[in-house]
């Protein structure tokens, strides 16, 4: 990618999101900025994720995961699932993590708000996957800000 598309991609608002995917304490959890809202009925978010992590495997295998969405200064933890994610991370090993209430997916100790997701179709998009998924549950906790690329200062470019 040229220099230039990408500063110019860097620009681009993101939420940034811890996705967690596996049962209890025996999964994996990344930083995501790359969600979206896709459909209102039924409502749906893409996630993508890069497909040397091995979190990508894991949704393939798991099929759900939850969007855990963190507050406006909450990079720190963030922060504690930044970073690349390849084969043999488990970065969910010491984290206090409950199930979601419909996929069973954990949900991060702190997030304000969950989206607990039902993956409908995985769609190769270059060296990541779009992951299609279908929004079964949720739960708001504190109605705040939330983190973003901008406020965090956290960006991912691919």
């Amino acid at each position: 990618m040229s220099i230039e598309i990408s500063k110019v991609l860097r620009k681009l608002e993101y939420g940034v999101y811890v996705v967690s995917v596996g049962k209890g304490n025996d999964g994996n959890a990344f930083c995501a900025s790359w969600v979206s809202q896709v459909s209102s009925e039924p409502p749906m978010v893409a996630l993508a994720v890069h497909n040397k992590h091995q979190s990508s495997r894991m949704l393939n295998e798991h099929r759900c995961f939850v969007v855990n969405l963190l507050g406006e200064g909450q990079e720190a933890v963030a922060k504690t699932y930044y970073g690349p994610a390849e084969s043999g991370y488990e970065k969910l090993r010491a984290a206090i993590v409950r199930d979601s209430a419909v996929t069973g997916s954990p949900v991060i100790n702190g997030a304000v708000a969950y989206l607990d997701c039902k993956v409908v179709k995985a769609v190769p998009a270059g060296n990541h996957t779009l992951f299609l998924a279908e929004v079964v549950g949720s739960e708001l906790g504190k109605d705040v800000p939330i983190l973003t690329s901008e406020n965090s200062k956290l960006k991912y470019a691919g």
